[in-house]
């Protein structure tokens, strides 16, 4: 059994204080977990309680730490999931985190895979193999690609990245081994390039 002699608010992080028991410091936790167990100064506290408490907090702060994360931007889950691991949290914890996430909509792969699409045709076209590539390594169930890449019209990516090759490489015979070469680094199926450079040249 111990008591809680000091709660302090930290000067970094004002959602977060400090736990002194028995005049010394104890741990960190949030203000949420402070209410949520009902901490106050001189109130006492035993082992088991003091366990639990640390339980929910591991839990507490690997969902702040997901929430901010997927602020800036649609995460799949396999990415949210990898931060957690390399930001030292168990992977029974991150498992958790990730299904409350999901549960709450904030974590969606059917939607993270749509807005990488859209994102990569509007700012960096590419071909439906390099998508395809890149939402497998985020995690994205191939079936869930294969359909979402239904609605992509390649060779209009083909022609918008056709046209930097251009700018790259000019518009003559010799460039047009270097275009059929750069349209294919960027994921695009031979048919449609060379579709798209007899159209073109």
């Amino acid at each position: 059994m111990g008591k809680i002699t000091k709660i302090k608010q930290q000067k970094k992080k004002k959602n977060r204080v400090n736990i002194y028991i028995d005049g010394e410091f104890s741990l960190g936790l949030y203000i949420d977990t402070v209410v949520k167990y009902n901490l106050y100064e001189n109130k006492e506290i035993t082992p088991s309680e003091l366990s639990s408490i640390k339980n929910f907090e591991e839990i507490t702060d690997a969902k702040e730490r997901a929430r901010n994360y997927i602020s800036y931007r649609e995460r799949s889950r396999k990415e949210t999931k990898e931060h957690l691991l390399n930001k030292g949290i168990r992977e029974e914890v991150a498992k958790k985190v990730l299904d409350d996430l999901g549960e709450a909509n904030l974590i969606d792969d059917h939607r993270f895979a749509n807005s990488w699409i859209k994102d990569r045709n509007k700012n960096n076209p590419k071909g439906n193999f390099a998508l395809k590539m890149e939402l497998m390594d985020k995690g994205i169930e191939e079936s869930e690609i294969e359909s979402l890449l239904q609605s992509v019209d390649e060779k209009e990516n083909a022609l918008k990245v056709f046209e930097k090759a251009i700018k790259k490489y000019g518009r003559n015979k010799n460039s047009k081994k270097k275009i059929f070469q750069y349209l294919k680094r960027r994921g695009f199926e031979t048919q449609t390039v060379l579709e798209t450079l007899n159209e073109l040249l």
